[in-house]
């Protein structure tokens, strides 16, 4: 059984959606989590992220679950990092996709002295050159995080290594809103996706007082609306609260 359309594109939304991270121009990396809710064509979803040390790397990890009756399907990714004069530098992606089109795990391995990622599905195995600054689909999202928590608002740009490609995401910054959250009002940024035509179209706000954690994912296509709000989370061991 194939997935319902709702149902891949919000978990799609999910994935793409959920990334986070105090004021100021630091650039030093802080552990938090979050929850997520989200809804669209009445299909109900979930995620969570997450960011811990380990020894000298940093551990990202993203987990949504979307169901309608008889279907259901999670995601889990993880990303193992360093950080390297502010810049993220991914050293092992692992994704896997479970109930309807699940997949066997992927893992990509990246060696930075040879500018090359091995890509690994069962048996299958792919090498791909990447350039430096180069992301795993789960990490530009943090770099994202770093560069507006330190007031960069131009070049938002990330080459993303996926599989056997290497393609760009481009950010645009819209604005600054005060947003309603369950946790109340957040001053927030407002990111804009870039894409080549207007078919879809995301948003993405980031709360400002709190390491740029996500609080909300828009996204609009055709005639659905994909919405995910954050819940609940805390960074660095506080709770976050709004105004």
């Amino acid at each position: 059984m194939k997935p319902s359309r709702p149902l891949t594109a919000l978990i799609a939304s999910l994935a793409l959606g959920l990334c986070s991270i105090a004021q100021g121009k630091q650039t030093d990396l802080k552990p938090f989590f979050a929850d997520y809710k989200a809804k669209v064509s009445g299909i109900s979803g979930s995620g969570s992220r997450s960011l811990e040390k380990e020894g000298s790397q940093w551990v990202l990890k993203f987990g949504a679950e979307a169901s309608i009756i008889i279907a259901s399907v999670s995601i889990n990714e993880t990303s193992k990092l360093t950080l390297k004069d502010s810049k993220v530098q991914p050293v092992q992606y692992v994704y896997k996709r479970s109930g309807i089109g699940g997949k066997p795990a992927k893992t990509a391995n990246f060696n930075w002295k040879s500018l090359e990622s091995v890509w690994q599905q069962k048996d299958e195995k792919s090498t791909v050159k990447f350039k430096t600054g180069s992301q795993d689909p789960l990490s530009y999202q943090l770099q994202l995080r770093l560069d507006l928590k330190t007031g960069k608002k131009t070049n938002l740009t990330y080459p993303v290594v996926d599989d056997d490609e290497v393609y760009e995401r481009k950010f645009i910054i819209e604005g600054e809103e005060v947003l309603e959250t369950s946790t109340g009002n957040l001053e927030t940024v407002k990111v804009k996706i870039v894409r080549d035509d207007n078919d879809r179209q995301t948003w993405i706000w980031f709360a400002k007082d709190w390491d740029y954690i996500l609080v909300q994912f828009l996204q609009k296509e055709n005639d659905s609306d994909y919405l995910i709000k954050f819940d609940q989370g805390k960074v660095d061991g506080k709770t976050v609260k709004g105004l």
